[in-house]
């Protein structure tokens, strides 16, 4: 008598036209849908939103501007900077700039700005004049221009190298700019001003994620590789066409779906989430070469029909794979919690496209095979001819059941779980290179940040937000803000350099002593203060300090910039911004921290650190949940459980034995990792009951049946997908390349521990669930010969 399974399988096939049908139409409404469909980055899709953090980072942006900044540095092959030909270049530069599109005009900084003042002073009061309008044209003017710098400490060293052979420029743009349009745009500045003598160098998050949509191209070619790869892996395999074509199809379908699903929620892809499409067809791949090497063990039987072979063959596979499809999608769709768009994008995508997966593997592609023809008994022979692979399964089944196994195998994992905990203490959330880790240390970027970083304060900005009741041009108000400038550039090494209105009013009391280096420090008293900024503004443009402090005295900012954006630099700044203004504090003064790039990326490393520990037990309990669930048996959960435990220790130890860290990049491969490894399990584990219910005789041959046909099925699944990804390891990218080292690890270690130690445990436990409830039952099979 047919059970439901049957009968539900039965019933789609019956229904096939329409099923096929109505998937080809989904399909095809997707397919319009991705017709505009961009791989765009945007600033805000890297944002936690409702951090404290960001929300600084919003009140800044309101008050002062765009603050997503670019820092460009100008150096000559020169003797140094003050010739005629290279201070044209950069005064041309500069007013460039300030043409381009959503920039943010007030935070231009450059020796030849509009508002970079040099100040002399007289009876009268301030003269002001541009620091640098036109490239000097005698001897005497340039001698001049090189004096007025080496005076001015907010010039010299900040915005000219100690050397004299470069020059910084920093700009900021609004966040609503394109990435595209700023890369684009500055690149073609690049090539404008660059020759034999001049070298430009340009650094900054927009510039990086410009660089990543440069390197898109090459990110889509290596993902071609991996599926040609998969393609000739798929046919050494199954030896037959539609051992190709159909995982292929049928996957392609699911991961279809999930990005136009994406697109239809409103969410982008942008470089760092492009490889959800790959995410979705290794999924879809695992299964459908499990539903493949079913069918062809179903159609070994002389004389049965293929249609009754896609019926046997999904009745036995429908509720492993439900599970499975179930357990990796919402796994995926966990990440939803996780407040960054881009991930939240990922999750969208990935975690529909793999729900599809059971609508694609299980329906459509069984109805496909359903009207092809019966398979020939060459090609089946061809399918079962890897000898090798039975051999070792074989002998792995032998193993499984010795005396020593369990012992070896127990010894070994504690073994390996003991090293584990020491690369996991190891782990570093948040990037842990001085340039960037998504590219090469060689590549332009990485050297242009290398190079800033050197000749001046840095590329990573951080900011305070400074609030006062009334003006801020009081003496002990401006003595707390330039006692945290030195107390954050003291303590934090990295610090390269700070400004705020204090060093505007230092600068001033410096004027007015005739350029005396000795007076670039603070005036005593309140009066005298605010007589210099008045004075200031009777000869200055009005808007010549709107990037330090707003028009009614009260909002103003502290920046500094940073020479590296490593967690650890970016920890120390947080605690030590914390520890000061805990222990010094103004009645009529808030400081509010942390804008800029540290800012960002710390809110960025926290939501990490408190989401994905949440994310993995989630996972890990939504399996132990779905598969005690379906089997009735706790024990269940805790065979499947401890195989993916074990493998992800292994994992993410290595992360910290080799230095690679914890970034939103890495958030999927949790998930991935984990969805895949326990499609393992669930796929040998419910072999082994459909064995145990056909009463072989022992538990030998019950587990050398599993493992030559659906072990077999794990083994070639998980070397597929792993081959594919292997090649990222050649990508110009160091992002693609080290998520495929991890990726494809994660696979084979996820298939080694499912095929070694389920076995184990099953036979070490003997639960009741598979075995039966009975005593009588069990202690009949503890007697049987091995």
């Amino acid at each position: 008598m047919d059970n439901w399974k049957q009968r539900f399988v039965r019933r789609i096939i019956h229904l096939r036209v329409y099923v096929v049908l109505l998937c080809i139409l989904i399909s095809a409404f997707f397919l319009f849908s991705l017709r505009d469909l961009t791989v765009e980055t945007h600033l805000e899709d890297f944002l936690p939103q409702k951090h404290p953090f960001i929300q600084v980072q919003h009140r800044l942006i309101d008050t002062f501007g765009g603050l997503n900044q670019v820092s460009l540095a100008l150096e000559t092959e020169k003797e140094d900077i003050f010739n005629q030909n290279f201070l044209d270049k950069v005064v041309r530069l500069t007013e460039d700039l300030y043409y381009l599109e959503g920039v943010n005009i007030s935070r231009i900084n450059s020796i030849a700005s509009r508002h970079i003042k040099h100040v002399t002073a007289d009876e009268e009061g301030f003269f002001v004049e541009r620091l640098l309008r036109r490239a000097p044209d005698s001897w005497e003017e340039m001698e001049r221009l090189k004096e007025r710098i080496k005076m001015n400490p907010d010039v010299y060293g900040k915005m000219v190298s100690k050397d004299l052979k470069s020059t910084l420029i920093q700009v900021d743009f609004e966040s609503d700019v394109k990435t595209s349009y700023i890369f684009d745009n500055l690149q073609e500045l690049k090539n404008k001003y660059e020759d034999k003598n001049t070298h430009l160098y340009i650094a900054g998050r927009p510039v990086l994620e410009g660089w990543l949509n440069f390197y898109l191209p090459r990110m889509f070619f290596i993902l071609g590789i991996s599926l040609l790869i998969i393609a000739v892996f798929l046919y050494l395999t199954f030896r037959s066409k539609r051992g190709v074509i159909l995982p292929l199809v049928d996957s392609s379908m699911a991961t279809l779906w999930g990005l136009g699903a994406m697109q239809m929620f409103g969410l982008r892809i942008d470089p760092s989430t492009i490889l959800v499409p790959f995410i979705i067809l290794s999924l879809g791949i695992s299964h459908s070469v499990h539903t493949l090497k079913r069918y062809y063990e179903e159609m070994k039987e002389p004389g049965k029909k293929s249609k009754h072979a896609i019926v046997s063959t999904m009745s036995h596979l429908l509720i492993p794979g439900a599970a499975c499809v179930l357990t990796d999608g919402f796994g995926f769709l966990s990440l939803l919690i996780v407040p960054l768009a881009t991930i939240r994008s990922m999750a969208l995508a990935s975690g529909l496209g793999i729900l599809a997966n059971f609508v694609t593997s299980f329906m459509f592609t069984p109805c496909l095979l359903s009207w092809m023809r019966k398979p020939k008994i060459l090609e089946i022979e061809r399918e079962e001819s890897h000898k090798w692979v039975d051999g070792f399964l074989a002998k792995l089944s032998i193993f499984s059941l010795s005396k020593r196994a369990g012992t070896i195998v127990v010894g070994i994992f504690l073994l390996i779980c003991l090293v584990s905990v020491f690369g996991l203490r190891r782990i570093v959330v948040g990037d842990n290179t001085e340039g960037t880790s998504y590219l090469y240390s060689d590549s332009p970027y990485n050297q242009s940040e290398e190079f800033i970083n050197s000749q001046f304060g840095g590329t990573s900005s951080y900011y305070i937000f400074v609030e006062s009741d009334d003006s801020l041009f009081e003496a002990d108000k401006l003595k707390l803000i330039d006692k945290f400038q030195s107390y954050l550039m003291d303590e934090v090494p990295q610090a390269g350099s700070s400004l705020s209105v204090a060093n505007a009013v230092k600068a001033l009391n410096m004027f007015m002593f005739d350029g005396r280096q000795q007076y670039y420090s603070l005036p005593q008293d309140d009066d005298t203060i605010r007589q210099y900024w008045f004075l200031y503004t009777l000869s200055a443009f009005p808007g010549d300090y709107d990037y330090l402090i707003s028009r009614d005295e009260c909002l103003s900012n502290i920046k500094f910039d940073f020479r590296d954006h490593r967690s650890e630099t970016i920890d120390l700044t947080v605690d030590k911004t914390e520890s000061f203004f805990n222990k010094h504090r103004h009645d009529s003064l808030e400081f509010s921290y942390g804008g800029g790039d540290i800012g960002i990326l710390y809110a960025v490393n926290d939501i990490i650190r408190r989401t994905i520990i949440p994310n993995i037990l989630f996972i890990a309990l939504l399996i132990f949940v779905y598969v005690s669930l379906v089997y009735r048996s706790y024990v269940a959960g805790f065979i499947l459980l401890l195989p993916l435990f074990i493998s992800n220790l292994i994992v993410f130890s290595l992360f910290g034995f080799l230095g690679t860290s914890i970034t939103t990049e890495v958030l999927p491969l949790a998930s991935l990792s984990g969805g895949l490894g326990v499609n393992y399990g669930i796929y040998i584990l419910a072999r082994l009951c459909d064995e145990i219910k056909e009463k072989k005789t022992t538990y030998k041959n019950i587990l050398h049946n599993t493992l030559i046909t659906s072990g077999k099925a794990v083994f070639f699944s998980g070397f597929i997908v792993a081959a594919g990804i292997a090649v990222w390891a050649f990508s110009s990218i160091r992002l693609q390349a080290n998520l495929g080292f991890n990726l494809c690890l994660a696979l084979i270690l996820n298939m080694v521990t499912s095929l070694l130690m389920i076995p184990v445990m099953v036979w070490w436990i003997k639960p009741a669930f598979l075995f039966g409830r009975a005593r009588n039952r069990l202690k009949r099979i503890k007697k049987v010969t091995i």
